[in-house]
């Protein structure tokens, strides 16, 4: 069962994804940083490039915070295979493409789908502004961070569970995909089209997702100020402007040892709970993958008994010669 095999293997996914992240985690900085500076630099040159640059940027600030949302399940599934045993796909190349293609796709959707909730709820609600206020609506990067905030604060209306649960159906329809993209394959070992394996799995996988939301939302009261922490994507697209400050001595006077020490847990405890989707989307492929086996063995067997059935049709009808 994929629920329960997901615990262990995300343990083993943790500690290895706890080495390669700090490297990603620069690199994530460094695109940051370079988008930022260089939109600025095109805004103060001229008028046509910075009108331009202004309508150029937003698209392309959202795109880093999709690629930086998404290339992460594409590592932590990459590893979670190996340590099934699977060969992968070793082009970190690859990978970044594949961050790019899969993060529009989600945006794209997402905002799609939020867009629709906002919009029907508005106009049930026989509001003037309901169509501009939809699309002005900005879809949940990490639905299950937002989710859980919402349920340990108490302030979850029906608009934004329905818009929450909505992106968490997208992504969970999603991991299986970025699973046979970080193989390089799918299950059955043949090619495949990038959207191969999606929805695949899909109750377990919401399950997953579903039970992951309910921890984060167990644990977030004990994590005090530091609850902003929990949710590995939120960290890395909302919160890591201030791990750098930290790093670097820019911090607030009153940010104890102690809010460190919160800090710190709340972000390893993102770390395993994310590494526990990556195990969930792993541990689909795998599933796919023996299933795949057990059609071939089937099919195999089913061919084999054709084959002695026909041949004790020849065999019956050849006239028989006496001795």
């Amino acid at each position: 069962m994929i629920l329960l095999r997901s615990f262990p293997l995300s343990l083993s996914i943790f500690w290895r994804f706890l080495l390669v992240l700090p490297l990603w985690i620069v690199f994530y900085l460094v695109i940051t940083t370079f988008s930022v500076f260089g939109s600025l630099m095109l805004i103060g040159s001229n008028l046509i490039v910075t009108i331009f640059a202004m309508i150029v940027i937003p698209f392309v600030m959202t795109a880093i915070v999709y690629i930086i949302s998404m290339h992460p399940y594409l590592i932590g599934i990459r590893i979670g295979l190996r340590v099934l045993g699977f060969r992968t796909d070793p082009s970190q190349k690859r990978l970044l493409i594949g961050a790019t293609g899969y993060g529009l796709l989600e945006a794209i959707v997402a905002f799609i789908f939020t867009s629709i909730l906002f919009a029907g709820s508005l106009i049930l609600l026989r509001s003037e502004v309901g169509l501009l206020a939809a699309l002005q609506v900005d879809p949940a990067v990490d639905p299950i961070a937002t989710l859980s905030r919402e349920l340990a604060f108490g302030a979850m209306t029906v608009l934004s569970f329905l818009s929450a649960v909505a992106v968490m159906a997208l992504r969970a329809a999603i991991l299986p995909a970025l699973a046979n993209f970080a193989a390089g394959r799918s299950p059955n070992g043949v090619s495949y089209s990038s959207v191969d394996g999606f929805g695949a799995n899909f109750v377990m996988m919401m399950a997953l997702l579903l039970m992951i939301t309910a921890i984060s939302a167990v644990i977030i009261p004990v994590a005090g100020d530091a609850f902003e922490y929990l949710g590995l994507t939120n960290v890395l697209t909302n919160e890591l402007g201030d791990i750098v400050l930290f790093v670097f001595g820019d911090k607030d006077v009153s940010f104890t040892m102690l809010h460190a020490f919160m800090v710190a847990t709340a972000i390893l405890v993102s770390i395993w709970l994310f590494c526990l989707q990556c195990a969930g989307a792993a541990l689909s492929y795998a599933s796919r993958a023996e299933q795949s086996v057990s059609r071939r063995e089937v099919a195999v067997q089913a061919q084999q008994a054709r084959s002695d059935d026909i041949g004790e049709l020849l065999r019956s009808r050849m006239p028989k010669h006496p001795k």
